[in-house]
This record gives C-alpha cells, sequence and structure tokens, in this order.
C-alpha cells in the first residue's frame, strides 16, 4: 500500500461519519485516526479519540471490528500512556476475537504487537520465544506473510539474546538468517522493515556493549528514514536506545557528533516520559545519569541509576534495571572502586538472567575486566 493511501481512507471514513451519522463501521475510522495521530506525536488528541473508537465499538456491539480497534489503539496511543504490560489482555483479545470473527490479519497483527511490547516491557525471553513460535507457525498455517516477517527482527533480537556468543555454530546460523532478513526486505523495498531490522539490532548491539555496531546502525536508520513518510517510534523505546548509544560513544570519542545529539533525544523522553511515566520513568533517568557520568560527576551520577534501578524495578522492567546496574557499575570501575563495581556487575548479572538473556549474563562475566 502506498503511504499516503491510508490517511486518504481515514479521512475520507471519517468525514462520512461526521455528515450521515455514527455507524458500527465508525470506530474502525476513529480508531485508525487515533494511530495515525498517535504517529505522529499528537498524543492528546489520539487518547480522546482511541477512547471514543472504544466506546463506539462496545455501544454498538461491533464484536466484528474489535480486532481491527484494539490493534490501532491498544497497540498504538494506549501504549504510550499506560505500562506496556497493562495493554497484553486486550491485545490478545483481539487476537483471540480477530480469530473467532474471521479477521484473521487483524488478530495476527495484534498478536505481532503484543510480542514486540512483550520484548520491550522486559519479559521473560524464554516466554517471548515461546509466544514467537506459537504465533509463528499460526501465521504461517493462515499464510500471514507480511505479519510473520514484520516479527522476525525481535525473534532475532531473543534469540541472540538468549544463546551464548561461545555457541559459534548457533551465531553463525543466527547471522545468516539475520543477513538474509535484510536482503529480503531490501528486495521487497521495505524501508519499514530495514528499520526495524535497525532498531532491534542496535539494541541488541547496544546490551551486548558492541557501541560503534550500534551507531552505524542509527547511522543508517536515520539515513532510512529520510526517504519514510514516517518514523517508527516504538512508544519511545527508539528514542531512549538512540540516547544510550550517543552517550555511550560520547564517553569513548571527543567527536562533536554524539554531544550535539543528545539534546534531541532528552527533549523527546522528557516529553514520553511526561505523557506516560511508567514506560518512561526509569529511561528518563538512566539517561540523565549517564549525561552526569559523562560530566565527571560521579555522586549526581550515582544517584540517577540509583533512582533509575528503583524506577524499572516499580515498573517491571527487567531488563532496563539489569542495564542501569550494568552502567552504575561502569562509573565505579572507571573511578577505581572495584568493590562497589563487583556488587553492581553481579546484580546486572542476576537481572540479565532472570530476564532470560543467558547469552548476554555471560557475555559480562567474561568481560568484567578484573
Amino acid at each position: 500500500i502506498q503511504p499516503k493511501i491510508p490517511p486518504i481512507v481515514i479521512i475520507q471514513s471519517m468525514q462520512l461519519t461526521l455528515q450521515h451519522g455514527v455507524c458500527k463501521e465508525s470506530c474502525v475510522a476513529l480508531a485508525s485516526c487515533s494511530y495515525f495521530l498517535c504517529e505522529f506525536q499528537e498524543f492528546e488528541g489520539s487518547e480522546h479519540i482511541g477512547s471514543l473508537s472504544i466506546g463506539i465499538l462496545e455501544k454498538l456491539k461491533a464484536q466484528e471490528y474489535l480486532s481491527q480497534v484494539y490493534i490501532c489503539t491498544f497497540g498504538g496511543i494506549f501504549g504510550w500512556i499506560r505500562n506496556f504490560r497493562l495493554n497484553f489482555e486486550n491485545l490478545l483479545l483481539g487476537y483471540k476475537v480477530g480469530m473467532q470473527t474471521g479477521d484473521i490479519h487483524h488478530a495476527m497483527f495484534n498478536a505481532s504487537s503484543y510480542i514486540k511490547n512483550s520484548f520491550f516491557s522486559g519479559l521473560n525471553l524464554r516466554e517471548v520465544e515461546k509466544n514467537i513460535e506459537k504465533f509463528g507457525k499460526e501465521m504461517t498455517e493462515y499464510n500471514q506473510k507480511a505479519v510473520y516477517k514484520s516479527m522476525l527482527p525481535v525473534k532475532q533480537a531473543v534469540s541472540d539474546l538468549i544463546f551464548s556468543a561461545q555457541d559459534t555454530l548457533l551465531m553463525a546460523k543466527n547471522s545468516l538468517v539475520q543477513n538474509a532478513l535484510f536482503q529480503q526486505v531490501v528486495e521487497e523495498n521495505s524501508p519499514v522493515g530495514a528499520s526495524d531490522i535497525y532498531i532491534f539490532c542496535g539494541i541488541v548491539a547496544y546490551i551486548y556493549n558492541h557501541y560503534e555496531l550500534a551507531a552505524d546502525l542509527v547511522r543508517k536508520r536515520h539515513e532510512l528514514e529520510k526517504i519514510m513518510s514516517r518514523r517508527s517510534l516504538w512508544s519511545g523505546v527508539t528514542a531512549f536506545y538512540d540516547g544510550l548509544i550517543f552517550l555511550a560513544m560520547a564517553h569513548n570519542s571527543t567527536e562533536f557528533e554524539w554531544s550535539s545529539k543528545i539534546s534531541n533525544v532528552m527533549s523527546n523522553v522528557k516529553k514520553f516520559e511526561q505523557i506516560g511515566k511508567s514506560n518512561n520513568e526509569h529511561k528518563l533517568l538512566l539517561l540523565e545519569a549517564e549525561i552526569k557520568s559523562r560530566m565527571g560527576e560521579k555522586d549526581n551520577a550515582l544517584k540517577k541509576y540509583q533512582l533509575a534501578i528503583v524506577a524499572a524495578e516499580k515498573n517491571g522492567f527487567t531488563h532496563e534495571q539489569a542495564i542501569a546496574n550494568e552502567r552504575a557499575a561502569d562509573l565505579f570501575l572507571r573511578n577505581d572502586d572495584k568493590v562497589q563495581a563487583s556488587k553492581y556487575y553481579g546484580e546486572a548479572h542476576s537481572l540479565y538472567l532472570k530476564w532470560g538473556a543467558q547469552g548476554k549474563a555471560d557475555d559480562l562475566c567474561k568481560n568484567i575486566p578484573f
């Protein structure tokens, strides 16, 4: 579908609702409008219209459209303003009802959104892996190729984090899969697909402390975004990891390029924290801690790291709680405090294991420099 077509269809559907009154189909028009407003960061309007679409859906008992409405709302605006995990039940309901009513396409999109949000929320990776296999089989069985392909980048990320880099045969297989996936999206001229590959690969590269690779993936994605009608924001997750990557590069480089990029990221994350505190409070605190650390403000940085760790634990983000502990350990190590560094590295290791990221946990043990 050409990028210009969906907005035209949405506008015409809205016009028909305004001219002729509300009907069952109006809930889809409103939900779709909410989704696009959310994509362009018009959050207040998106929430209002999204809530209205659900109200119409329920009042008119339009179950046949529930799957479409839920993917646009619980996979859209409510992913920004509510904790990711609070949307799981509704995304799974969108999948279930879609399968029951024959709306297979949107049912699978609800399943895909559930899986990606599970990853972003820090759900145990083994559980995410199990769900990827379950829904992946159904997507293949029902010939939902586009939805299945959209799920492959997160599938690859989960595999890379679970399995140890010491398993050379598996890593070689994963590399071949990743290269084949990227070649496929290039051949299909799918910038959104390529962007998602860059995002998920960048997150994994950052978690494994491969900062130059992560930065290169961000650069490539930014070049790609110049020809895209809209960017993959993933409820603020993309901006957060961009910020972590820029700050990691700024720690290791004197190039102004990285420092100049951080200001824009911080502005966005602060805005996202205001509309969705439970998803973004710890993210903002961790970025602030990294900035203080780079500026040499050890005590202020440590306070921010500790606040980020507490906020991440409170809101269920085990993986980002682990990252915050690891970054705090890095700070202590740079200041020659191996006792405290060991304490925080140990906590990070335990949390990576709790997340199910055995590969990352093994890598951390291998690379702790003492």
